[in-house]
């Protein structure tokens, strides 16, 4: 799948993302769409197929949803950026707001570790 086939694959599903995002025109809650494009690599990782993709196409994905982040949150931002939001007490306390379940959390912070390849505390 080639990088235009990644955007009209997911573009339908990013649209929707940024909608359930929108707080009010023009405004996007960037914390809850960090946590959401996050679950979203976290769950294509885990299983490539299940998000209709193959593992070879992983590099695709990632960097498609890296320029929603680059648009929607900022120049800086990138996939890891978010896990590290993620780990930090501004993002504890963003996903206590949004009321994350434990097991959303453990989820996120299996993949914050891996990919910021350190220990994250604390671990809820």
């Amino acid at each position: 799948m080639s990088a235009e086939k990644i955007k009209a694959t997911f573009s339908p599903a990013m649209d929707e993302i940024v909608e359930r995002c929108s707080v009010a025109e023009g405004y996007i809650d960037k914390e809850q769409f960090q946590v959401m494009l996050a679950t979203i690599w976290g769950n294509a990782v885990l299983d490539p197929s299940r998000s209709g993709i193959t593992e070879e196409q992983l590099p695709e994905l990632h960097d498609f949803l890296n320029t929603y982040l680059f648009e929607i949150v900022g120049e800086k931002s990138n996939l890891t950026n978010c896990f590290e939001f993620i780990v930090s007490k501004a993002g504890q306390d963003s996903m206590d707001r949004q009321r994350i379940t434990p097991n959303h959390r453990q989820f996120l912070h299996h993949f914050a570790k891996l990919i910021l390849q350190r220990i994250i505390l604390p671990e809820i």
